[in-house]
């Protein structure tokens, strides 16, 4: 009976709810380009005052570059504009001149980055929000670019307006009493308001302007007001009207109330009845399984439920048997695992041992060869077998299995070079400069024999000066450059036959490509450019 009486009072209900909602839509959209259409008329009176700064700064730079602050300001006078100060900066950002506030002479702006972007080409650059550093109200704040007769960045003008005589134009232009004409900036601080100082950031945040949408917020004081806001043409500047909120209409909720009555009072005695048969168990089983979830200790479900009706028993029994399955297989599994860890360390342990063997046995060998080639050769096998060795010491000792941390890595690379070479006690050595993160283990070897074999090249025996391994990657592209100094006479530098192999096999290896520059004659790099995805290692437990 109940399902029934919900099944019949649910049309009703339902087209009562979709009448109320669209009424208040349409009520919200007409209410909607009201208030835009009075933003819009006051954008234009701001967007009027920024053209013409914009316009008269340009036509100021591009006359002369010989301006002072005071025949800056005189000349932008005559277009009567809200402006509060002239400043002009050198090609370092150092104040040079200021129309109001002496005390800033000498003192670089307030945001360096803005001449860094200037020398490196950038022509204007507009922001809203900072405080003026003499005034201390908040300002738009325009800046533009000053060149020489040769075209080299000279310095730069910057012109700031008060926001708040800004405001106070629009105020006065506003011919309604009842809306407030204002201005936001970064941080959702409010100009020109006396009702509200401020609104929240989501408002203001990226992508909002595409939201053609009413805010609504209520001041401390006053009734609640409609707000809409517009993004000028000047980074983070909003124009905000707010205007109070109509009286809510009521026709509509009357015209569904008494089908919502009778539908809740259904709706309640219905849950009551699934309340008494169903939810209080199931609300039981759900405290039991949070609680073992925490405490990490599995307790059967069944005799919780030794009074519930016969269906929650079934689910209770079934509940406990997969629970005691689980546990034994997760046992199982973290055995299997905690034995396949220990199995992958003893694989590179006993690779690492192998290695070693087989380093011994190449000096050996060298020691009793007689010809200096066959020597040289062995010694070459020998430094080869040493960095797979010292590879492998470093996958030992790494917590993930299919991943080897880079800084790890090329530490140890670079602690090998220097031992093979003979750097340990003298004063040369290979400068790691590397970027941590995860790499694939697969690639640690290849890398290793890489660098050896580019460190052969870089540095001849009879040279002296340091070589730097740097290393870094941006979104999974990986640059590997070594680099080294010479005194110019050492040729070009080209790569032999063997190494120019090496360097090739190990970089397909990898997925990568190599590539020399010995065009200076002070420096010569060798790098390597592979991909790495993105690895979201999984640690194994101890």
């Amino acid at each position: 009976m109940i399902s029934a009486m919900a099944v019949v009072l649910s049309p009703l209900l339902i087209m009562g709810a979709m009448n109320a909602w669209s009424e208040q839509q349409f009520s919200q959209r007409i209410r909607f380009h009201e208030l835009q259409q009075t933003a819009q008329d006051r954008f234009r009176q701001v967007d009027t005052i920024l053209v013409r700064t914009r316009t008269a700064l340009r036509m100021i730079t591009a006359e002369s570059a010989d301006f002072s602050c005071s025949e800056i300001t005189h000349r932008m006078a005559v277009l009567d504009l809200p402006l509060r100060n002239t400043v002009r900066f050198d090609a370092d950002g150092i104040v040079t001149c200021s129309e109001i506030g002496e005390g800033v002479v000498g003192t670089p702006m307030s945001q360096l980055e803005w001449n860094d972007r200037m020398r490196k080409g950038v022509e204007a650059i507009e922001t809203s929000g900072p405080r003026s550093r003499v005034l201390g109200d908040p300002s738009i704040f325009m800046l533009r670019r000053l060149n020489d007769p040769q075209g080299n960045f000279a310095g730069s003008i910057g012109l700031s307006m008060s926001l708040v005589d800004i405001a106070a134009r629009l105020a006065e232009a506003t011919e309604s009493s009842s809306a407030t004409i204002a201005l936001v900036v970064p941080g959702g601080e409010v100009i020109g308001s006396n009702i509200m100082a401020g609104v929240p950031m989501e408002w203001i945040s990226e992508g909002a302007s595409l939201n053609r949408r009413i805010h609504h917020l209520t001041p401390d004081q006053g009734p609640a007001m409609d707000i809409v806001l517009l993004p000028l043409r000047t980074e983070g500047l909003w124009l905000m009207v707010a205007s109070p909120s109509p009286p809510q209409r009521v026709e509509g909720t009357l015209a569904f109330l008494v089908p919502i009555l009778a539908y809740l009072a259904a709706l309640l005695a219905a849950s009551w009845i699934a309340d008494a048969m169903v939810l209080r168990w199931l609300e039981r089983i759900r405290i039991r399984i949070q609680d073992m979830r925490s405490s990490a200790r599995y307790m059967p479900l069944t005799p919780e439920l030794s009074r519930a009706p016969r269906e929650m028993q079934q689910v209770a029994e079934a509940f406990d048997d997969l629970t005691s399955r689980i546990t034994t297989h997760e046992s199982d599994m973290q055995r299997a695992l905690v034995q396949m860890k220990a199995a992958f360390r003893e694989v590179h342990h006993r690779v690492k041992n192998n290695l070693q063997v087989m380093l011994s046995m190449l000096k050996l060998q060298g020691r009793g060869e007689p010809l200096p080639e066959t020597q040289a050769a062995l010694k070459v096998a020998a430094h080869r077998v040493a960095m797979m060795a010292a590879v492998h010491h470093t996958l030992l000792n790494e917590g993930n299995l299919d991943t080897v941390e880079a800084l790890d890595l090329f530490n140890a690379i670079c602690n090998q070079v220097d031992e093979q070479k003979g750097w340990v006690e003298g004063g040369r050595s290979i400068i790691p400069d590397v970027s941590p993160g995860p790499l694939p283990a697969d690639m640690a070897v290849p890398l290793g024999m890489f660098v050896l074999e580019a460190v052969g090249l870089l540095c001849p025996d009879d040279d002296d000066a340091d070589v730097v391994l740097h290393f870094d990657r941006d979104n999974g592209n990986c640059r590997l450059k070594l680099t080294c100094g010479r005194d110019g006479t050492g040729g070009e530098g080209e790569i032999d036959r063997d190494t120019s192999l090496f360097l090739s096999a190990f970089a397909r290896q990898i997925g990568g490509s190599v590539s020399v520059e010995n065009g200076s004659e002070t420096e010569i790099t060798i790098e390597l450019a592979f991909f790495v995805s993105h690895m979201a290692p999984t640690e194994l437990p101890n």
